[in-house]
């Protein structure tokens, strides 16, 4: 569980102790500020290309040059809970959730969607929503905030049911942009290979979003790996020796990924199905398996890729595969 929820369970002193505790645990980390995921996969020199779209990104590294928003709401914690002067000069959780909902909303900074998630999650300065806590941090997710992706992994409401606050209707037009906003090396790599596996480049950054938020050391519970979260027998499958080498990685998705291209026909829900809970169990169901998770995967797919057919440029791309799916 993370730090935040342990000292938000502790009663009095216990409480004011911990935040201390944390306060001095920041103190001796000021300058192990961590990199954001992108920054690990920095493998190429090649420019990024022009574009029109706005700029709706606010990395990391711009956080910590201009506002570091999230040691910022550490250290807000730590004078909420003691009673103490902070530099944002905020007296209450109210002011808080006011404060960081515009943040979030005028930069679309990822610590602040976090922060606005813990409010929620907490019941800090507003009534507890699980809902928009899911949404907040899924937010934050996709632009690669970690603590973000364990909360979310915890969190029991469901982020499609969520009404955002008057200050992120702005934000929430502009989700799906945060996809294609040309992601650096990540999106790179996605270009100069994609093509090639007859993958549509927007189709395979949506599934790296919703797989792993960008996280090229995520790692799920059930051992899936890397940015396209590769199980270890998929790995074997397309022969891709370290998931977690952001090239080797999406080249062993994008092989996985034109393989169920070709196999259903560029049906681009059950190609989203199957990249989820395999192509043996949507032969099974002949549709898209009613698991909640997949029913769940398919519609985050669709959120950020509307095409609803994918071409089908690689016709001997089954061949390539090193498993002919029976049903069962």
């Amino acid at each position: 569980m993370p730090l935040q929820k342990h000292l938000s369970a502790m009663p009095g002193a216990f409480l004011c102790l911990g935040y201390i505790v944390l306060a001095s645990n920041l103190a001796h980390a000021e300058d192990e500020v961590a990199e954001p995921p992108l920054a690990e996969v920095e493998v190429q020199s090649a420019p990024v290309p022009q574009t029109t779209e706005p700029v709706v990104h606010y990395s990391r590294e711009q956080s910590v040059v201009h506002n570091d928003a999230y040691k910022q709401f550490i250290k807000l914690q730590v004078s909420l809970a003691t009673g103490t002067k902070n530099a944002l000069g905020l007296n209450s959780y109210e002011q808080a959730h006011a404060h960081y909902c515009a943040l979030a909303g005028e930069s679309h900074d990822p610590d602040a969607q976090f922060a606005m998630g813990w409010f929620y999650s907490m019941g800090k300065g507003v009534e507890v929503n699980h809902d928009i806590a899911a949404r907040f941090f899924r937010l934050a997710a996709i632009q690669g905030h970690r603590d973000a992706m364990e909360w979310l992994d915890k969190e029991p409401g469901n982020p499609e049911l969520a009404k955002l606050p008057a200050c992120m209707q702005k934000q929430e037009q502009s989700v799906a942009q945060i996809l294609f906003r040309k992601r650096g090396p990540v999106y790179q790599l996605v270009k100069k290979h994609a093509p090639v596996y007859g993958v549509d480049v927007d189709f395979a950054m949506a599934v790296i979003a919703v797989e792993s938020g960008f996280n090229v050391k995520a790692t799920s519970r059930k051992k899936a790996q890397g940015l396209m979260q590769l199980m270890p027998e998929t790995q074997a499958r397309f022969h891709v020796k370290d998931a977690y080498d952001p090239e080797q990685n999406i080249k062993g998705g994008l092989s996985y990924l034109r393989w169920l291209i070709a196999y259903f026909k560029g049906d681009v829900e059950l190609v989203a199905a199957a990249y989820n809970a395999g192509e043996n169990a949507v032969l099974k169901y002949r549709g898209i398996p009613p698991y909640p998770e997949t029913r769940d995967y398919v519609k985050r797919i669709a959120r950020y890729y509307k095409k609803k057919h994918h071409e089908v440029k690689q016709k001997s791309a089954m061949q390539q595969a090193d498993i002919i799916p029976t049903s069962s």
